[in-house]
């Protein structure tokens, strides 16, 4: 049996305003991806606009583990039906930087896990909370299998070891790209593109930066179509992150 293709939209949106909030949501209802994965997304009227707006205006699931004031989130919305998977619970520090889902379409048989990790920020206390985060989420990977049907995404706020250009201010523990390739996943762009150079954000001296993954399972690279950064929601300011999208073809059972 055939599964059909998957479409899977990854952005952070930046935490929007109503007003902001309004353009993303047109801008996302008009898009063709099947799920969309919103990172740095907050208990904000925007946020909670957007929750809304595809919730009761566009039948889909959402799936929105409301962050405390002062933190951020992630927030899974799907044009098919979804339960929540085990991952999620498995990580207890900053719980809501992680939202993972299990769609329960009888064709499928994938999990989508979304992360927001923290940025390091100038003080020791930032640090030990991306470094925590960071534990957390491997000590999580650890006690999963990933055998077959994961699809990992979110902005992890950290670069692939041999970014070009190279920015030396990142420590060696915060390389939770690697400890994902350790724990067999692959970085579908890189699949696809491996010495592309593409940023998902860029500062304000024009220096890019690739900080929006997605990472699949290996079973997952023969139906692999596309994996490619979309850069009008950031040249058009809706945001100030490009959104990832990654393509599947149908699946044959195996």
């Amino acid at each position: 049996m055939a599964k059909d293709a998957l479409s899977i939209l990854c952005w952070n949106v930046g935490n929007p305003s109503a007003e902001r909030a309004r353009k993303q949501a047109e801008w996302l209802s008009n898009r063709p991806e099947d799920v969309f994965v919103l990172t740095e997304v907050k208990s904000s009227e925007g946020c909670l606009l957007l929750e809304r707006h595809f919730k009761f205006f566009r039948d889909c699931e959402v799936m929105f583990q409301k962050p405390d004031a002062n933190e951020y989130g992630v927030m899974i919305i799907s044009r098919m039906p979804f339960v929540e998977s085990d991952f999620s619970n498995k990580v207890t520090y900053l719980r809501q930087r992680v939202a993972s889902v299990r769609l329960v379409q009888s064709e499928f048989e994938l999990e989508i896990i979304g992360l927001y990790v923290p940025t390091t920020g100038l003080t020791e206390e930032k640090a030990e909370r991306k470094r925590a985060f960071i534990r957390e989420v491997v000590t999580a990977l650890d006690a999963t299998s990933f055998a077959s049907g994961k699809i990992l995404c979110g902005d992890l706020n950290i670069l692939e070891p041999n970014h070009v250009p190279s920015y030396p201010n990142y420590h060696d523990w915060e390389y939770l790209y690697t400890k994902l390739q350790d724990r067999g996943l692959k970085d579908a762009f890189r699949q696809l593109h491996p010495e592309v150079k593409e940023y998902s954000w860029v500062g304000h001296s024009n220096d890019g930066y690739r900080f929006d993954h997605s990472f699949v399972s290996s079973d997952l690279l023969p139906s692999l179509k596309d994996c490619r950064y979309l850069h009008e929601t950031r040249e058009s300011r809706l945001s100030d992150h490009s959104a990832l999208i990654t393509e599947f073809l149908p699946m044959k059972e195996t």
